[in-house]
């Protein structure tokens, strides 16, 4: 038998499948246009886990019976088997099926069998996330499994929910035509940026400040560091002493600024009290950085306003009203903080 030809990717295609194979996160979004390569992309990532017995198995779920169909044409032409029928999750063979068949009552215990028995890898292709069945099989799924790894598709972010808050996922990918077309020092910000999407969502009005999860607020500030020109690190929380996000930028003959911010996400009617100014100032010295900034979707309280003032070469702050005006800069022209 002739031996299939070795795929080609495009350099950001080979950079994703390196990084969703070396990354080993439970669940990763791809956002990915179409036209980009998504389905192929995706199947050569599958098939560099499978060989590298990463998972044992590979489940496609879609929500249309073409869907279903054109994925298993395409996997074959990767060396890939998958069979369409649901007996199929039983045996060693790969699986493409649809969402339909797979929410079937009769189906509960065949899916609690294959999720045990095997780590499989799931490539969720399905537009409809806000209806959240499709994360309810998944995580049913890898719940039973921590072996399992899921990847989710979509061709635009999906809207009315955070990430964090509804599904956990630990990284996203985007590939875009308008994200492509960007100089390249952009598009590897662009895609591998979680904040990235939140800017769009924002911009699209289909999120919104106060609809947020607190971790996707600090993501947001971070993006909004990053497109004034900072080196943003986001921490990981409370170990970090109340920092949520480290920046850093070079001001030339001036040298290092260096400015900590504690992220605030609450509602606008629950002021920011001293406590937290007093905390920051603690840790601002302790870090040894030249500004500890405190950023709200609220306000603070008169006496942190006091604090602030009296230390304002060290300490300062972004309230609700200077927080919109940020974003309305960033996101429609002018200047930042």
């Amino acid at each position: 038998m002739k031996p299939l030809p070795v795929p080609v990717l495009t350099s950001w295609q080979q950079e994703f499948v390196d990084q969703f194979i070396l990354q080993r996160h439970s669940k990763t979004l791809l956002i990915a246009a179409a036209g980009t390569g998504k389905t192929r992309t995706s199947l050569i990532a599958a098939k560099k886990m499978l060989e590298a017995k990463l998972v044992d198995s590979l489940l496609v779920i879609s929500d249309r019976i073409d869907l279903r169909e054109q994925w298993k044409y395409v996997a074959n032409d990767h060396d890939i088997s998958l069979q369409t029928s649901t007996e199929s999750l039983l045996s060693q063979h790969g699986a493409s099926l649809t969402l339909q068949s797979l929410q079937r009552k009769e189906m509960e215990a065949t899916i609690d069998s294959a999720a045990k028995e095997r780590r499989w890898l799931i490539i969720a292709d399905d537009q409809r996330y806000e209806t959240k069945s499709l994360s309810v099989l998944v995580d049913r799924m890898l719940d039973q499994n921590d072996g399992s790894r899921a990847l989710y598709i979509s061709r635009c972010v999906p809207s009315h929910f955070s990430f964090e808050a509804e599904f956990r996922f630990k990284t996203e990918f985007i590939l875009e035509r308008e994200i492509l077309d960007l100089p390249s020092t952009e598009i590897h910000v662009a895609r591998f940026a979680p904040s990235f999407s939140l800017l769009r969502q924002l911009q699209r009005g289909t999120t919104s400040v106060d609809n947020m999860s607190w971790r996707d607020f600090e993501r947001l500030i971070a993006a909004l560091l990053e497109k004034d020109g900072y080196t943003v690190e986001l921490t990981q929380g409370s170990k970090d002493g109340g920092v949520d996000v480290i920046a850093i930028k070079d001001l030339g003959p001036t040298g290092y600024f260096k400015a900590l911010w504690q992220a605030k996400k609450q509602s606008q009617t629950n002021k920011v009290g001293i406590s937290v100014v007093r905390e920051l100032a603690d840790t601002r010295q302790e870090f040894g950085a030249s500004k500890g900034i405190i950023v709200t979707s609220s306000y603070l309280t008169r006496g942190a306003l006091e604090r602030i003032d009296r230390d304002k070469y060290l300490l300062g702050k972004v309230d609700r009203e200077d927080l919109d005006a940020w974003i309305k800069r960033t996101l429609y022209g002018g200047r930042g903080i």
